[in-house]
């Protein structure tokens, strides 16, 4: 799986995003995107160790999957940024982050929801839906 491509086609589908990152299932950092112009909140191993916690939070979650089913995606929203969780398989998870002022410049880009539509329609693989 080429990542760098998915995580371009990610950044692609909507000017909000402004960051997206692949990780495995501990939250080990694999591959990156960034928009560029936008600064980071977080240093480096701030953004390491957020993204360790939200992987363990989402194994916690799979451990419920029999009960309530497969976890599509997980919402964190901040002050300055709201942080998309998806998994990508079985062992890894993609983060995708947008800013609390959305920049909606045209008619594909928009808020939480289209953002979380356009990214489980690339992680679906059916170009139909993209």
């Amino acid at each position: 799986m080429d990542l760098g491509n998915l995580l371009r086609r990610i950044m692609a589908s909507d000017v909000n995003i402004r960051h997206s990152i692949v990780t495995d299932a501990e939250g080990k950092i694999l591959a990156t995107d960034h928009r560029e112009g936008v600064r980071n909140h977080l240093s480096q191993e701030e953004t390491e160790a957020s993204l360790k916690r939200a992987a363990s939070a989402w194994k916690a979650r799979k451990q419920l999957a029999p009960k309530i089913g497969t976890g599509m995606y997980a919402v964190a929203a901040f002050e300055k940024i709201t942080r998309m969780t998806f998994p990508l398989g079985e062992d890894h998870l993609i983060f995708v982050s947008m800013g609390s002022d959305p920049v909606r410049s045209d008619l594909h880009a928009g808020g939480q929801k289209q953002i979380i539509e356009h990214v489980l329609n690339i992680l679906s693989r059916d170009p139909t839906k993209e």
